[in-house]
């Protein structure tokens, strides 16, 4: 763990694994099987991911370039939140500064012990700290942070619109007055909800995605704004099929033939 790092932390981990931290939130987010990882570190799931190859993220990477120039530039550290096996944004950033202090953070111990063991054998030119926690309870000191970033991290979070708000809340909280936050976030297009629930149904399991006990449901900028944020931009950037390479409902979808039609939004925030 690089040192800036550790020292904004304000729980200590349940475990440190060659020097990444892990709290133990197997029961949150998307969590992978060892084939899976295998997938990644024997198959080049990983490589093709950071080379921007998969699921449409070299576009992603272009509409995000000014603000990745802006971070990179910056000399100041960030925080990518539900990284995935993609490292969210962390390689549009990182490519254009190597030596930029990254932390790396995903709720899924497999996930981040799989990115250690392929960042030290492939990318050790970058300055990558990883650490196993939930977006949803961030163990990270208020006010530490200058920037974070998101890649469908907030929208990976299993508990609905109140998960949302919650891992929201929580970048807010760690951010630097004047903290930026960006985040690329997954919404449904039209007609979307009542697919998401028939897969659900045959897979016969809950659906998180459905609001639960009435709650409101808010749109991202409604979301953002309730925390507190500015919203500096807002950008349709990507209409996308779900695969089965994006998460456990895109292969579900591509199981029983089901096509899940995702919209994704830039934001770039601001904690005013």
């Amino acid at each position: 763990m690089n040192k800036v790092f550790a020292e904004i932390f304000e729980k200590q981990p349940v475990e440190i694994v060659n020097n990444d931290y892990f709290y133990k939130t197997e029961s949150e987010g998307d969590q992978f099987d060892e084939a899976v990882a295998n997938f990644w570190l024997n198959e080049n799931g990983f490589r093709d991911n950071w080379e921007g190859k998969r699921q449409g993220r070299n576009e992603v990477f272009k509409w995000c370039d000014e603000i990745a120039e802006e971070i990179a530039n910056s000399g100041k550290p960030f925080m990518e939140i539900a990284c995935g096996p993609g490292m969210g944004l962390a390689p549009a950033i990182l490519t254009k500064n190597p030596k930029l202090p990254c932390l790396a953070t995903d709720a899924c111990s497999l996930l981040i012990k799989s990115w250690r063991k392929y960042l030290d054998e492939n990318l050790p030119e970058y300055n990558i700290s990883l650490a196993s926690f939930s977006a949803l309870d961030m163990p990270l000191k208020n006010n530490s942070l200058d920037y974070v970033t998101s890649f469908i991290g907030i929208s990976s979070t299993r508990s609905g619109d109140n998960g949302y708000v919650k891992t929201i809340s929580e970048a807010y909280r760690v951010l630097k007055p004047g903290g930026c936050l960006v985040a690329v976030e997954a919404e449904w297009a039209d007609g979307a909800a009542e697919k998401i629930d028939e897969v659900f149904k045959r897979l016969g399991k809950f659906n998180y995605y459905a609001p639960q006990n009435n709650q409101l449901v808010q749109t991202w900028s409604e979301k953002f704004i309730a925390a507190g944020f500015k919203i500096e931009s807002n950008t349709l950037i990507q209409s996308k099929t779900l695969t089965k390479n994006d998460c456990e409902l895109g292969e579900a979808a591509h199981q029983f033939g089901i096509e899940i039609i995702q919209n994704r939004r830039l934001f770039v925030l601001r904690k005013v």
